[in-house]
């Protein structure tokens, strides 16, 4: 997680980062955390999720199985096939939702 928050250079931006992965690290004690594409990812064994700052919003990458499970919740942050877009800042984070879909990802 450091070396990801080395590589923001605005302060909000390392807030929100250090968030997101509160948040995903939470409900995802024993994940390992490593660098991925650019992106903080979470594996237990196996890929379970991915988040990144980006300069418009925050990306939260579920890889593609849990999308369709859970469409109608994820609906106002889809973009395009995987990619979920969430406002930047600390009130836009669907926490729960965020969760949710971690564990599902984990137990499927």
């Amino acid at each position: 997680m450091d070396e990801y928050l080395a590589t923001l250079t605005d302060p909000k931006d390392k807030i929100l980062a250090k968030r997101m992965h509160q948040i995903i690290s939470a409900v995802l004690p024993d994940a390992e955390v490593r660098l991925s594409y650019g992106l903080v990812g979470y594996y237990q064994p196996k890929q379970v999720c991915f988040f990144g700052i980006n300069k418009q919003h925050i990306g939260f990458y579920p890889t593609n199985k849990p999308i369709e499970h859970f469409e109608k919740e994820i609906a106002p942050y889809l973009s395009g096939k995987t990619t979920l877009k969430f406002p930047k800042s600390e009130g836009g984070i669907p926490e729960k939702l965020v969760q949710e879909i971690a564990v599902w990802n984990l137990n499927h």
